[in-house]
């Protein structure tokens, strides 16, 4: 009888633990919210590693397609492409303010960053992969003094008229 008993209170005693923990859920306030919890909370970017640097490229929302990133030492290298907007360079300004501020303001170990401005070429018979063409390029470094003053302003800049930007920018323009 003993181990009848005994078999008995150990089946109760895993009832009632059972029990307990399918009801200690609801009485918890998080799992009362109505509407989706997240599950992954977004941390911020100081420093650029190859571990995060898809992220924080998705992150910033460009409006030009980014084709490619290189990141090697402390430099970024970012190839945009402008097949949708042309040749609207406020489009290009603005993401590039935006690539810059990540860059310079929000992380601390890049210390320079390379942009091309690519468009793609219409593939001629044969060819099997798309090639791009090189339409400009600049070269930012964080030792640059304006980026502490005119930033702000890079997305109403002109580089293609006004010589100091073009400048600032290091700005290359290929020639068609």
């Amino acid at each position: 009888m003993s181990q009848r008993r005994r078999l008995l209170y150990a089946c109760a005693v895993t009832l009632v633990v059972a029990v307990l923990l399918s009801v200690l859920p609801l009485t918890d306030a998080r799992m009362k919210q109505k509407g989706d919890v997240s599950v992954f909370h977004p941390v911020p970017v100081k420093r650029l590693t190859s571990d995060v640097i898809v992220d924080s490229m998705l992150g910033l929302q460009l409006q030009l397609d980014v084709k490619r990133v290189v990141w090697k030492g402390s430099v970024l290298s970012v190839d945009l492409s402008t097949a949708k907007y042309g040749n609207a360079v406020e489009e290009w300004m603005t993401d590039l303010q935006r690539l810059l501020e990540f860059a310079f303001v929000h992380t601390d170990n890049v210390t320079r960053v390379l942009v091309r401005f690519v468009t793609p070429v219409e593939l001629k018979n044969g060819e099997e992969r798309p090639v791009n063409r090189l339409l400009a390029a600049v070269d930012i470094r964080r030792s640059d003094p304006w980026l502490s003053t005119e930033l702000s302003n890079l997305s109403a800049a002109e580089p293609f008229i006004d010589e100091k930007w073009r400048q600032r920018l290091r700005l290359s323009v290929s020639q068609l």
